[in-house]
């Protein structure tokens, strides 16, 4: 059957009027919108059609107060530019939307101000919490199992047994790349890591390190600065400046591993790899490039948004699963800078 396509006098349709046009009770075109009932499906398809021939789109606040469900999901991120970073946030976001929900943004400028944050979160009812590439305090994961509010930290190595943690192996990332040096003949090493992403950085750092004792290697420059271009450059010049002859530098993300390159290349005059190796972390798409080639290592997103996703529609929908923290290796990428 076809409906005249008209609102009442011009404005929004409302569910009273679709379900006098579809002949069925106002509770009936809740229930097919909700999707939380069985209906029968010739009256869902009437339902549909005269929703479509008024312009009716179900209010979704009024019908997340019925539910007792917002259809957020929360996405918590601190806030620093980084390709691999946006390029993160986007598939999470994308994912929610591929299981029906909405992504809601909050983005702290600095990681100790997430609990401020997090009670702003709650405010808005949401489903569930993400968090990237961030930790969450004991109190915050207490306030969230308090309202049953599901906490995924993405990303973040997290001690809390009571959240779900699905993060690259970072220390495991570092030993492998001191080795992949190592293995090339290298012996002078030193380490750039981010003051941006610390944590993440001293995990990176102390897998490194833990190989190089391994082969009796001790002597390694170490130095944490912001995350950038710029500050990549110049952690590479003051290195060579105090150690001219470290010929083997792990970069603990590919933006700090451009910057050491140029330095060393264009400031030094050092031939990359033959005087000098770099290995970065994150295989952003700048790291194919001609001039760089930069041997760097990848991280298994994908199938950590697969086992993220596949918790939060679990726990969502009152079954049972397990928290913890699920650790993913990391693939090295070869090209030609180490």
């Amino acid at each position: 059957m076809i409906y005249p396509k008209s609102g009442a006098n011009g404005r929004i349709a409302n569910s009273k009027e679709v379900a006098a046009l579809a002949k069925v009770s106002q509770a009936t075109v809740s229930r097919v919108f909700s999707g939380q009932a069985k209906i029968k499906e010739s009256t869902r398809l009437r339902v549909l059609q005269a929703a479509e021939a008024l312009g009716y789109r179900p209010n979704a606040i009024a019908r997340s107060l019925t539910m007792n469900r917002s259809n957020l999901i929360a996405i918590v991120s601190i806030d620093i530019v980084n390709p691999h970073y946006n390029a993160m946030i986007n598939k999470v976001a994308n994912r929610i939307q591929e299981i029906g929900k909405e992504p809601l943004f909050f983005v702290s400028p600095e990681e100790k101000n997430l609990d401020e944050i997090f009670s702003q979160v709650l405010q808005y009812r949401v489903d569930a919490v993400i968090v990237l590439s961030a930790a969450v305090s004991s109190h915050m994961a207490a306030e969230c199992e308090k309202v049953q509010v599901p906490v995924v930290v993405f990303n973040k190595y997290t001690i809390n047994k009571n959240i779900f943690t699905v993060c690259t192996d970072n220390v495991q990332s570092g030993w492998l790349a001191a080795n992949y040096l190592y293995e090339k003949g290298r012996k002078n090493f030193a380490f750039i890591g981010s003051s941006t992403f610390l944590g993440t950085s001293r995990d990176r750092l102390r897998g490194y390190k833990d190989c190089l004792y391994e082969k009796g290697i001790e002597d390694c420059s170490v130095l944490m600065v912001p995350y950038t271009y710029e500050d990549g450059r110049k952690a590479m010049r003051e290195i060579l400046k105090e150690k001219p002859d470290i010929n083997a530098v792990f970069c603990a993300g590919d933006i700090l591993a451009l910057g050491a390159m140029d330095e060393a290349k264009y400031e030094y005059g050092l031939k990359i790899p033959k005087d000098i190796s770099v290995i970065g972390f994150d295989n952003i798409d700048a790291a194919s490039w001609a001039p760089y080639m930069l041997t760097t290592f990848e991280q298994q997103i994908d199938i950590m948004l697969d086992k993220t996703f596949d918790y939060l529609v679990k726990k969502l929908n009152g079954e049972e699963v397990s928290e913890g923290l699920k650790l993913f290796a990391s693939k090295i990428v070869e090209r030609n800078s180490a």
